[in-house]
């Protein structure tokens, strides 16, 4: 029988799945060698390649003057020729120039990057491996968040191209033999010169590789790798059938995959195949993933005498994403539990609306919120019927709006439910959001329910409360105008008469005080009502210039205390257009307020100050500050600063509130800045015209 014939590394090489370039070690990196799928990635053709320096057939792309990618690529060849080793690179941007024919220009791609040198056995650097693995696609899915594809398992893809064929060469060495003797001779020296060089690349692939050859698949060759991943070293399996050579892979279906080859003649891809080897220490059996192809080797009449296989341990990789997965499981279990006890807690329903069909599934808590049994049929009639006919309506046409192609597919309402005669009527709140497919249309709606009665009985308790409150508050101080009026008008008649003794003349100066401050008081109410009643205080703007009111103002409030220093400041233009009755009332409030919250002994500085379209009113004192805890409840009705008033300065705490309203009512602001060296501040902010709508901004 005779021996068979020696593999042809050359055939090999070029037909390889992997993208390999092999480089001269030169300063130039001249081309010598070139796999079809490198010609493939790279769209060019080996006759541009070949006896070309490397970094003139792929410049630089001149169109990004930043990158550094040819540096890279240099430096890492280098390395492996100063480090007789291995040297790769990770994901690299490099692009490369698009044939004429396909526009021009260059084509932005990425890749992946090993640069193995290949020695003599005298250790003398013969070339250089340069294999690349295209991984755009991946790096473009990777930026948009989507996961891509593995890009080893990419190049096992790409591997199939260079094992269709593999004995053409032979026939053309035979037929080169047959022509003549010395022909012959200067070929098949040739011929062993290019094995032998193919054969050390071969063998210093960075892919694992190994031919089959025959029905009992007996291992012809293994490549380093190959038998790394095997756990065996070479002259353990060479030369033996490949199931002797690792028993422990039997009845794993691989001896079935291998024959469906034989048989066929059809390349066979695996991916993430879990393999049982015994390649750890002692023999131990060890769970691998392996990615490979199962790709025929052919005769030169075609028929199928072998198989080449091309695989990859992927089994951290495997691992990893198993790992990912569990612990993504994990947290979605978690989180259903965790959103499980946080709707029971707030005792909430689910509901789920199969929009194509129709049906409608609620939980037990959903049913028990609308008093169903379980074995009611539902559907979103069923649901409308259940809600109170007033409601009924408003929650059908906010339902539809959100189901609607295009529409916001979201759903925020609340309701009442229909309830036997006689009995309170119940409030639900209801949200949902409608899923759509592809093309818009809405597919599914999902959502929660919950009782809202409670929430809605006190919300209508404390409205109730608030509205007798402010209507009491308005009577009362509408219905004692007429009694201080007359008091007052009777205490101004007095002190005009004559003969009053000088006890006489104090008390009714008492009296005429004490009606002037219920009158004010009458009149916070008043304003306080008509501010939370209708809308907002009325004001009725006209020019007016600020300064001389404040001066008039101060003057009135210096009169009923003598005893204290108010200075009046003014700076720019102050006219504008406000309601001089409300300004008024400002600036006496915030006088009196820092009179009444200031040392004895101290000044009060009123100060008017035009900047632009903005007048600014400040009045400040010293004195304590205003505590922390205060400032965000300062201008909210019936407050004060602090408690340490005398009881002849007392106040229902309105006055505040009032500018805080009269500001707004100009399209203004108040701000206040209170500290211990500093002193207290109350500064309002007003344009000098409301705008063209008459409404503050």
């Amino acid at each position: 029988m005779p021996s068979p014939s020696a593999p042809d590394f050359q055939l090999l090489f070029e037909k390889s799945p992997v993208s390999f370039l092999v480089l001269a070690p030169d300063p130039d990196f001249t081309i010598v060698a070139v796999s079809d799928a490198y010609l493939r990635a790279t769209m060019t053709t080996r006759e541009r390649l070949l006896g070309r320096p490397l970094f003139a057939v792929f410049p630089s792309n001149p169109a990004d003057p930043n990158t550094t990618s040819l540096d890279t690529v240099r430096a890492s060849l280098e390395r492996a020729m100063a480090t007789r080793a291995p040297d790769s690179m990770p994901v690299l941007k490099y692009d490369i120039p698009r044939p004429e024919s396909e526009g021009g220009g260059f084509d932005e791609r990425y890749w992946i990057t090993l640069n193995t040198p290949v020695l003599s056995p005298e250790g003398e650097l013969r070339y250089l491996i340069h294999r690349t693995e295209d991984v755009t696609d991946f790096v473009r899915l990777s930026l948009r968040g989507e996961q891509g594809p593995n890009v080893e398992q990419e190049a096992l893809r790409q591997g199939q191209a260079f094992l269709r064929t593999t004995n053409a060469e032979l026939r053309e060495a035979v037929r080169l033999r047959d022509e003549s003797l010395a022909l012959a001779a200067r070929s098949q020296a040739e011929v062993e010169r290019q094995r032998a060089s193919l054969h050390a690349v071969f063998m210093q692939a960075p892919t694992a590789i190994t031919i089959l050859r025959g029905p009992h698949s007996v291992i012809e060759l293994a490549n380093p790798l190959v038998c790394r991943i095997w756990g065996r070293r070479p002259e353990q399996v060479l030369g033996k059938p490949l199931f002797e050579a690792l028993p422990e892979i039997v009845n794993q279906g691989l001896e079935e995959l291998l024959s469906q080859v034989l048989t066929t003649g059809v390349p066979y891809v695996g991916k993430e195949l879990p393999v049982r080897v015994a390649r750890l220490e002692g023999g131990a059996i060890e769970d691998v993933y392996f990615n490979f192809v199962y790709e025929p080797m052919r005769d030169s009449l075609g028929h199928v005498e072998g198989i080449i296989v091309v695989a990859s341990d992927v089994t951290d990789l495997v691992r990893a994403r198993q790992r990912t997965e569990a612990l993504a499981a994990e947290e979605v279990r978690a989180a259903e539990e965790r959103l499980r006890l946080a709707m029971a807690a707030m005792e909430m329903g689910t509901w789920d609306m199969n929009l194509i069909n129709g049906s409608l599934v609620w939980d037990e808590r959903m049913r028990a919120l609308f008093g169903l049994p379980a074995d009611i049929p539902l559907d979103y009639a069923t649901l409308l019927a259940c809600v109170h006919p007033e409601d009924r309506e408003y929650v059908d046409q906010l339902a539809r709006q959100a189901m609607a192609p295009g529409g916001s597919g979201v759903l925020a309402v609340e309701y009442r439910i229909a309830c036997p005669e006689g009995t309170p009527p119940r409030w639900l709140s209801s949200q949902g959001q409608v899923h759509f497919d592809g093309s818009g249309r809405p597919t599914r709606f999902l959502g929660t329910g919950m009782d809202i009665t409670a929430r809605k009985r006190m919300e209508a308790e404390a409205k109730a409360r608030a509205d007798f409150e402010q209507q009491l508050i308005g009577i009362v101080s509408h219905d004692l105008r007429n009694p201080l009026s007359a008091i007052l008008l009777g205490t101004h008649a007095l002190l005009g008469q004559e003969g009053l003794g000088e006890r006489q003349m104090k008390s009714v100066v008492r009296i005429q005080a004490s009606a002037q401050r219920a009158v004010r008081l009458v009149k916070d109410l008043l304003d306080f009502t008509q501010a939370r009643l209708g809308g907002g205080l009325r004001v009725e703007p006209r020019p007016l210039e600020l300064a001389p009111l404040i001066m008039q103002m101060v003057l009135e409030v210096e009169a009923a205390h003598p005893e204290r220093t108010i200075e009046v400041h003014r700076e720019g233009d102050t006219r504008g257009e406000w309601d001089g009755d409300r300004i008024a009332q400002v600036v006496t409030n915030l006088v009196t307020n820092a009179l009444k919250y200031s040392p004895a002994d101290s000044r009060v500085r009123v100060e008017a100050r035009g900047v632009d379209g903005w007048v600014f009113l400040a009045v400040h004192n010293t004195g304590t500050p205003i505590p922390a805890d205060k400032m965000p409840l300062l201008f909210q009705p019936m407050r004060r600063a602090t408690n340490d008033v005398d009881k002849a300065g007392r106040s229902v705490g309105l006055g505040l509130y009032i500018v805080e309203h009269i500001a707004r009512a100009h399209g203004g602001t108040v701000e206040v800045s209170s500290t211990e060296t500093a002193g207290t501040t109350f500064t309002v902010r007003l344009p000098r015209s409301l705008p063209p709508s008459g409404r503050p901004s």
